[in-house]
């Protein structure tokens, strides 16, 4: 498989910017029944963008394998010189793992996910109660929606828009105020 990926998707039809990972998988093509190796290169609770040498058939049914995060239903709903936009179709209870997963990896990396991963599925919630702010003020909020690029946080505090906060060990910084909260664009990735 060539090692040359694209570091972003062009021509993003999502409302929210995307990152740029790298995480390795394998897509499945229940139709032809043919399985490719691929390179995820972000990843939301909705869907994920890919990188794979085989052009994806749009439109057709396929199976996503995300290594550490599992395996997901999906289509592919735009393709360009090799890229992929896939959107997942996953029950509920799938999505808020999905989410639980990403906090995680928001918190302590691909390990953190790992052990998630690996412990009793009766303890699936990743508790991230609150951000702190750059003097360590610790604010109550819940998570609204997150990536792996940044999350939208309900509080009642809303930091002015270019602060700088932590959410787990994760530096973002304060890109929009909503009704209900805050969004949070991360600024790094965690230590895998």
């Amino acid at each position: 498989m060539n090692t040359n990926t694209p570091a972003a998707l062009v021509n993003d039809q999502r409302a929210d910017d995307r990152s740029s990972v790298r995480l390795t998988g394998k897509v499945f093509l229940p139709d032809t029944e043919a399985t490719l190796d691929c390179f995820i290169t972000n990843l939301s609770v909705g869907g994920a963008g890919l990188w794979c040498e085989t052009p994806l058939p749009v439109e057709a049914p396929l199976v996503l394998y995300i290594d550490g995060f599992g395996r997901f239903d999906g289509i592919a709903t735009r393709v360009e010189n090799g890229e992929a936009g896939v959107k997942f179709s996953c029950q509920e209870a799938k999505r808020r793992r999905l989410e639980d997963d990403l906090i995680a990896f928001v918190q302590g990396g691909m390990k953190q996910v790992t052990r998630l991963r690996r412990s009793e599925r009766a303890v699936t919630a990743v508790p991230i109660g609150h951000f702190r702010r750059e003097g360590g003020e610790a604010i109550p909020c819940e998570v609204h929606d997150i990536s792996l690029r940044g999350a939208s946080l309900k509080t009642r505090q809303r930091p002015a828009v270019g602060e700088v906060v932590y959410l787990g060990q994760t530096r973002g910084w304060v890109v929009r105020h909503s009704d209900d909260g805050i969004g949070v664009q991360f600024l790094e990735s965690p230590a895998s």
